[in-house]
């Protein structure tokens, strides 16, 4: 959205938009899910340089 120069200080935000759970296809398979983040960059000036959207997949703490 707007260029980045070296030497300017970014600060990077993410906020969790959503959760996916995704089914085990078998019985030894790991418990897994989405997690859908924003990403907000801001330059030194507070002014938004770039936002994005990053899609992880993650094992789940509950293995059931």
């Amino acid at each position: 959205m707007k260029p980045v120069y070296p030497g300017m200080t970014i600060q990077v935000r993410f906020t969790v938009r959503e959760k996916v759970d995704q089914e085990k296809r078998t019985p030894e398979d790991v418990a897994k899910g989405i997690v859908k983040f924003l990403v907000d960059v801001f330059d030194e000036t507070g002014e938004t340089v770039a936002i994005a959207t990053i899609l992880t997949m993650v094992r789940k703490l509950d293995q059931n």
